[in-house]
């Protein structure tokens, strides 16, 4: 029996003897854990890595580098990496030798315009070297697959909000169609590395109602598709946490963490009508929903990490920051954000 298999096992022995339903979660390797996750289902989701600190991506390399990771996981499945140039990713991944004007749109070309953001920085970040080395010591069938899970943006196409809005949307579509292609279909496993939001077994915007298609999450389309899923959600300050190694991971289906409701995010709660017109919501409105049912695990990683810097290279390229700050056009972002490029490269 596996580690996550005896934990779950040994919650409902507590229950069954009248012991208290909910103890306190317990914190285990997660290494190993996620690694049961992806023998025992179809997808482990995660927000590892999502904000960029350095606790995360050296929990992920390590991840990647275990020899038990390619037994168990045949792809990653990234949000933010323009699916349009999935082929040179194929390429890179393989070993193949792929020109860094083949590689640069992966992170440039995408729906996310922001800085900072998946942006190129003159040479591929560590995990994807790293599943680029592990994939030399495999037979090509085992080989590790990195699936770009952002949708395939024309940016040449979008000469307007409305052309940006129509991709913008698809970004939990997108990447649900690809896991359901090119994993599920294909009897792979994958690890599906997103923002949480994506990551909702119901979605917290429109107060957990999920009867509308712009309802739908990266893991609400793929259960629906009939995925088992594991979800693992990044927390850095964790009052039950104190004394817990960094990193570890914990089960939270039948403890205390498990029972309190999920946080609130940033984005206030809304109705979706029949005609995708959103109607806020009154406070009184909103519903709770346990943590237990909205993912399964926690990674303590320890102390959040500063935002990263935003690196005043970029401004070595006008051309490159013209076109960043035309898109944020499109996206509508705040005038904070553009401004922030400008003045980093006193751009006018």
């Amino acid at each position: 029996m596996g580690v996550l298999a005896m934990i779950w096992a040994t919650a409902a022995a507590a229950a069954a003897a009248g012991q208290p339903v909910r103890p306190t979660p317990k914190p285990i390797e997660p290494v190993a854990a996620i690694i049961e996750g992806l023998r025992t289902h179809d997808v482990v989701g995660s927000d590892l890595g999502h904000s960029g600190s350095e606790r995360e991506n050296a929990l992920l390399i390590a991840l990647i580098r275990d020899p038990r990771f390619p037994e168990s996981a045949t792809d990653l499945v990234v949000e933010g990496l323009g699916g349009r140039f999935q082929d040179a990713m194929d390429r890179y991944v393989r070993g193949e030798t792929v020109p860094d004007a083949q590689l640069k749109p992966i992170w440039n070309d995408t729906t996310q315009p922001q800085i900072p953001g998946p942006m190129w920085s003159g040479s591929v970040p560590p995990l994807f070297q790293a599943v680029r080395v592990v994939n030399e010591t495999l037979p090509r069938a085992r080989q590790i697959r990195v699936l770009l899970g952002d949708p395939p943006i024309e940016w040449e196409n979008v000469h307007s909000a409305a052309d940006f809005q129509r991709w913008l949307e698809q970004r939990d579509s997108f990447p649900a169609e690809q896991i359901g292609r090119d994993v599920l279909a294909k009897g792979r496993h994958a690890l599906a590395l997103f923002g949480g939001g994506h990551l909702q077994r119901k979605q917290q915007a429109t107060n957990y109602q999920m009867d509308h298609p712009l309802a739908q999450t990266v893991v609400s389309l793929v259960e629906r598709a009939g995925a088992t899923t594991f979800l693992v959600h990044v927390r850095f300050q964790e009052p039950g946490a104190r004394g817990w190694p960094a990193p570890s991971l914990a089960i939270i289906r039948g403890t205390d963490l498990g029972a309190q409701p999920v946080p609130e995010g940033p984005i206030p709660r809304v109705s979706i009508g029949a005609d995708g017109r959103m109607t806020p919501l009154p406070r009184d409105q909103w519903i709770s929903l346990r943590q237990e049912e909205q993912f399964d695990a926690v990674v303590y990683i320890g102390a959040a990490a500063p935002a990263p810097a935003l690196s005043s290279a970029i401004c070595n390229d006008p051309a490159f920051v013209r076109t960043r700050l035309e898109r944020m056009k499109f996206a509508g972002l705040p005038p904070s954000v553009p401004d922030r490029l400008r003045s980093l490269c006193g751009t006018p």
